[in-house]
């Protein structure tokens, strides 16, 4: 009985040492990472209720190989750059081919201004897709964020 015993603890200590080294190989953000090098993004997202209105624009994102300073989180940085050459910072972040990223929109003084954050996955190694969503800096508090959101689209194709 001690035999048998003994056997069971010792097949689950087996088990739970492999349990800990697959989970160890689980894709995390600093896996082998698709979404690198630059990117041209279009995303279409639809007027806001009060008119705020992005339409369809286009961003040039560069992803950044080296983050200086490290970030302690699986945080990596970005740069976008719109059509008329104003570019801002983002973050970015990749587990396995799904992927997500945020900026804030570039925007004149005294406008309206907002985030914007795709979340979507890169289908071949050089095209994304997915759910685009703009957050306005215009108080909503029927809104569970406590901001107008907007839901559009957006894809991508690396250079």
């Amino acid at each position: 009985m001690k035999s048998n015993t003994r056997h069971f603890i010792l097949r689950a200590m087996a088990a739970a040492a492999v349990l800990i080294v697959l989970a160890g190989q689980v894709p995390t953000a600093s896996a082998k990472k698709l979404f690198k090098g630059e990117w041209v993004i279009t995303i279409t997202v639809p007027d806001s209720p009060t008119g705020n209105s992005f339409g369809t624009q286009t961003f040039r994102v560069l992803a950044r190989k080296f983050d200086f300073p490290p970030s302690p989180l699986p945080l990596n940085k970005l740069t976008a750059t719109a059509e008329g050459g104003t570019a801002v910072q983002g973050v970015w972040r990749q587990v396995g081919k799904n992927f997500s990223l945020t900026f804030e929109m570039p925007c004149e003084a005294g406008a309206t201004c907002g985030t914007v954050i795709l979340r979507g996955r890169i289908k071949p190694k050089d095209f994304m897709r997915g759910t685009a969503i703009v957050v306005w800096d215009t108080r909503d508090d029927s809104n569970v964020a406590r901001f107008q959101t907007v839901n559009g689209t957006f894809e991508g194709f690396q250079q």
